[in-house]
């Protein structure tokens, strides 16, 4: 009887396992191509990994800091020894993924249920988490690969000094380097196991909690500084909706309730009582995005790893343990209970592939244009730089950042070292930040800002002995604002490099209204217009009787004296609209319906160095419609 629940067990091994890595075969063939590996951090793994390779395990630490970089000095050191990175990251993260069926059944067979086990592993290939993690947070599943081998010594310890201790432990340490975030959260389960519910020699668990601490400490000293950049604010993101609920759970939310209501009732063994912590902890820290967006990245990726294969388990097992007094309809008490384990089992079977579809099409692509691909290898392959190369990127506010930090990587991962810049070419050669609102693009604009300066470039005269590059993919708008695209020679299709003469005179800031609105009421909308310099142009059009109508833009002057500003529109019909600066009138267009661009140049005003909010109104007046149709705006030192 043993040896055949063993099979079984190693039948589920094999088919869950089989299954994970026939997922991410199918990625490829549908979403990949050149070779690429898919992800959103992918790319940040493959450029971390070649400094590894070519300046050695110190640069690396120089460069990100003391913390999560165990993935990175893996992937690193092999290709050191000949791999290629980009072919590295497409196999590693399918390994690792593999090993979950495996850990989960070790895991789950701590206390000798085969049984159990063999529930948990058919469950893995429903997990949610495999194909996220696998796809992009491949630091975060190599550390949930160490974690889940630590947990089974660590349960079946008894004192310190126990080999299998010993070894829980030197895992649970190489985790905390590998992911600080997953292990604390892990150790911090384990502790309240130990100390508050006596699972684990509370010694143990105490002594884990010291193991993750030099990690942590480093983690929380980098997190600070980095936070640090933005005034102590964390990033917000859209939350996620309800469905994203129903993605983590898929199919199996029923044997999961089962397994959660069942599991909290009588007692428990340490994994139980263990999975009922997991879940708790996933759960509440997942709902906490709704109290406060700014906890949104640690809510998502603890919702991820809601122990849905342990609960879907718990749930079969009781299920199969309870007792069906009476029948329904034709069916016996017997055949009904038959029919219930059946059920369970094909949504089980059912969760395999509605997982796999619920996150592939959102996670597992390549995250790079075709054309940005080949764009990049003409570089690599036919520019030769004597000084670090600057790359610059732009988007809408919301998105500067978090795509500015993409290209980045996909730029280190091809082309090799470089420096980054987000933003507008007239603050770049100030060798200042480009003011924005969102907490992600000022961040990440910080970040590139501070590596500027950490390299030396701090006055434009030096900024210009580097190459300074842009790859049209990477900014937006294109084609280029003519008012840029002047200060740029186009050596390939899409590829420019900033011409030194041209941008050594360049002396006003001139921003596109359209790509820098972060402020507005009213049916403000971006729309491609051919008379525009910008190429998109801001507009409204509205016969709406909202008595305030507004759209804000940030201006960061960093030097004191006199300003002019002026402002390029479409000279149309409708109500006045009137400029204001930090709140003071600047001035006030009147349409003239000529049909024609126009620019208004306002009178000079003094300012101090700082970020300043430019607002357009139109307080809109009966019969008359309330129309803007905005170019840019222009900003020169008297």
């Amino acid at each position: 009887m043993l040896d055949r629940e063993r099979g079984l067990l190693w039948l589920a091994i094999v088919c869950s396992t089989t299954f994970i890595i026939l997922t991410f075969v199918i990625s490829y063939y549908v979403w990949g191509f050149y070779g690429l590996p898919m992800g959103w951090d992918t790319p940040h793994y493959i450029k971390q990994a070649n400094i590894v390779a070519r300046q050695g395990p110190i640069q690396l630490i120089a460069v990100q800091g003391p913390y999560n970089f165990v993935y990175q000095l893996l992937s690193g050191t092999i290709v050191w020894l000949g791999a290629s990175a980009i072919s590295l990251e497409i196999v590693l993260p399918i390994i690792f993924s593999a090993l979950l069926p495996f850990l989960i059944s070790r895991l789950a067979l701590v206390n000798n249920d085969f049984r159990f086990s063999t529930f948990a592993t058919i469950a893995v290939p429903g997990w949610f988490a495999i194909y996220s993690l696998g796809a992009s947070l491949h630091a975060n599943l190599l550390g949930l690969v160490f974690v889940l081998a630590a947990i089974p010594f660590i349960l079946q310890s008894q004192t310190i000094g126990q080999p299998r201790t010993i070894m829980g432990l030197v895992l649970i340490g190489i985790a905390s380097f590998t992911h600080i975030e997953t292990t604390l959260f892990f150790v911090g389960l384990m502790f309240i196991l130990g100390v508050a519910l006596s699972g684990i020699p509370k010694r143990v668990a105490i002594v884990a909690m010291a193991v993750v601490l030099p990690a942590a400490i480093m983690y929380v000293i980098h997190f600070l500084q980095l936070v640090s950049l933005t005034g102590y604010s964390l990033p917000v993101y859209t939350l996620e909706p309800i469905l994203f609920w129903f993605e983590v759970f898929g199919p199996l939310l029923p044997l999961v309730i089962f397994g959660l209501t069942l599991g909290l009732r009588g007692k428990r063994t340490s994994l139980e009582s263990l999975v009922m912590l997991w879940a708790g902890a996933s759960i509440l820290i997942g709902l906490s995005q709704y109290l406060d967006p700014q906890t949104y990245t640690f809510a998502q990726r603890a919702a991820e790893l809601v122990p849905v294969p342990f609960l879907a388990a718990t749930g079969l097992r009781r299920l199969g343990m309870l007792r069906v007094s009476r029948g329904l309809g034709g069916f016996s008490p017997a055949l009904l209970q038959r029919a219930l384990l059946a059920a369970s089992l094909i949504l089980i079977v059912v969760s395999w592939p509605t997982s796999y579809v619920a996150d592939a099409p959102v996670d597992q692509r390549v995250f790079l244009p075709v054309s940005a691909y080949q764009r990049l290898q003409w570089i690599n392959a036919n520019m030769k730089f004597s000084d670090t190369p600057i790359f610059v990127y732009n988007d809408f506010d919301i998105n500067a950042g978090g795509l500015g930090d993409l290209y980045d990587n996909w730029v280190g991962a091809i082309v090799g070292t470089h420096l980054s810049y987000i933003g507008s070419i007239d603050y770049l050669v100030q060798v200042q930040q480009t003011p924005y609102s969102n907490v992600v693009s000022r961040l990440h604009s910080a970040i590139f800002e501070k590596q500027l300066r950490d390299a030396g470039i701090t006055n434009r005269a030096v900024l210009l002995a580097h190459p300074i590059i842009m790859v049209a993919d990477f900014y937006n708008p294109y084609p280029l604002p003519t008012y840029y695209a002047a200060y740029f020679d186009e050596v390939s299709n899409g590829v420019f490099v900033g011409n030194t003469t041209r941008l050594a005179a360049l002396n006003n800031v001139t921003i596109s209204l359209a790509a820098s609105l972060t402020g507005s009421s009213g049916p403000w909308y971006v729309d491609r217009t051919a008379w525009a310099k910008s190429v998109n142009t801001l507009q409204i059009y509205t016969n709406s009787s909202q008595n305030k109508i507004e759209a804000s833009f940030p201006i960061a002057i960093y030097s004191n004296g006199n300003y002019t500003f002026s402002l390029r529109y479409w000279d149309g019909s409708g109500n006045d609209l009137n400029i204001l600066l930090a709140g003071n009138a600047l001035g006030t267009i009147t349409y003239n319906d000529t049909q024609i661009a126009l620019a208004r140049t306002f009178a000079p005003v003094r300012l101090n160095s700082g970020t300043y909010s430019v607002e357009i109104l139109i307080n809109g007046g009966p019969g008359i419609a309330n129309f803007a149709s905005l170019d840019y705006l222009s900003v020169v030192q008297s």
